[in-house]
């Protein structure tokens, strides 16, 4: 990869519909032919430059005269006007739907770390070509996922320089002031405002980018950068209001997925916590006793041997037991389930602490040690 800077492009923003644009043009010769001024160049196909070039036809013709055909071009040029005015309002449109659908995508992200690899994807979608995101930790940004159309390797480049930059957000450093006032910012001169990003900015052969803070609940949680590099096209401020529009999506897709991370982690726990309360009750349940009885009470049996309780129903549940006994009848974890009204993660569950409980290597052995000690009625003996 070139480490020189390429020279700065000329194009810059949204390409004007080329059928406006012939008009633009059109126009634009015919005006110079008329009032005998030195034929223009040919008019770039950006907004802005068609736009600038129609505002000054316009003047010019206010104040050449009334003729027919003056007042002819005046009227053509208005309505050529119009309809680059109609272009701009239908890219809006377009760009702003695009902004929708792709943070819509991201919703299908089930977790921060996929949803923060899914970003620069996404805002390639807008019509930019480079897009790169950072996480910012403390006062440290640092790049976490990148893409280039059609450079993967260039994409892979930029990142390892960016992670052993660890850009420090400072003076030096255009990104403080987005993450400070938490707007989107254009940078027109890459080389000459990114003063601290020097090596980023050589190895992405930055000219002009726009950047956007993603805030989170407790401040700004990362950086969106994005370019046109590869459109050779430097960006504008339509492009600045769109990643940033897209960035406060963005915030809000974070914030959610967090949530729902959150959420599951706490499910989790919960359902942790209930098995361990519902193993303690069956315990205190299966290892509850009626009172003592006293001798000569008439309606107590007279005392006789307490039977001794095995091993494996001291070590289990009754629940626990219950599934023993029908691992022992054959059944496997669905039969189990379907037997006792429960679901078969369950079944798995019981089964898994079944053989925990008893130190068995597998099911066999836990039937074994449970016929054994039904026989023996204690403590098996040790093979």
């Amino acid at each position: 990869m070139k480490s020189t800077l390429t020279p700065p492009r000329n194009s810059r923003g949204h390409r004007v519909p080329k059928a406006v644009l012939r008009e633009v043009r059109a126009v634009t010769t015919r005006a110079r032919s008329l009032l005998g001024g030195e034929p223009d160049p040919e008019v770039p196909d950006e907004f802005p430059a068609a736009e600038a070039a129609l505002a000054e036809l316009v003047g010019e013709l206010a104040t050449a005269g009334h003729a027919g055909a003056v007042l002819d071009l005046f009227i053509e040029v208005s309505d050529v006007r119009e309809r680059l005015r109609q272009a701009q309002l239908d890219l809006r449109v377009r760009v702003h739907a695009q902004v929708q659908e792709a943070l819509t995508r991201l919703q299908d992200a089930r977790s921060v770390a996929r949803l923060a690899e899914c970003v620069p994807e996404a805002v390639c979608r807008l019509g930019f070509d480079r897009a790169l995101f950072s996480e910012i930790r403390e006062s440290v940004w640092v790049p976490r996922s990148c893409v280039v159309l059609g450079d993967p390797g260039w994409a892979a480049e930029i990142l390892r320089i960016g992670r052993a930059e660890s850009p420090v957000l400072d003076r030096t450093v255009v990104e403080t002031e987005a993450v400070r006032r938490r707007r989107a910012l254009l940078v027109t001169d890459a080389q000459r405002e990114a003063r601290g990003l020097a090596c980023l900015v050589e190895a992405a052969r930055l000219e002009s980018y726009v950047v956007a803070p993603v805030a989170g609940d407790d401040g700004v949680l990362g950086l969106v950068h994005a370019d046109r590099h590869v459109q050779e096209r430097q960006v504008d401020e339509f492009d600045r209001e769109v990643l940033g529009t897209f960035a406060q999506g963005l915030g809000i897709a974070f914030r959610r997925t967090l949530l729902v991370e959150r959420l599951h982690s706490l499910r989790t726990e919960v359902g942790r916590f209930t098995m361990t309360i519902a193993d303690a009750m069956d315990r205190i349940l299966s290892d509850s006793h009626p009172a003592t009885p006293v001798i000569g009470d008439p309606v107590v049996p007279p005392p006789g041997p307490v039977p001794v309780r095995s091993f494996v129903e001291s070590a289990l549940t009754p629940r626990q037991l219950e599934v023993l006994r029908l691992m022992g009848d054959g059944r496997t974890n669905a039969a189990i389930a379907a037997r006792l009204t429960i679901s078969e993660d369950t079944a798995k569950s019981h089964v898994k602490q079944i053989l925990r409980k008893l130190g068995a290597a597998n099911r066999a052995e836990a039937v074994s040690l449970f016929l054994r000690t039904q026989q023996g009625r204690g403590i098996p003996e040790s093979a």
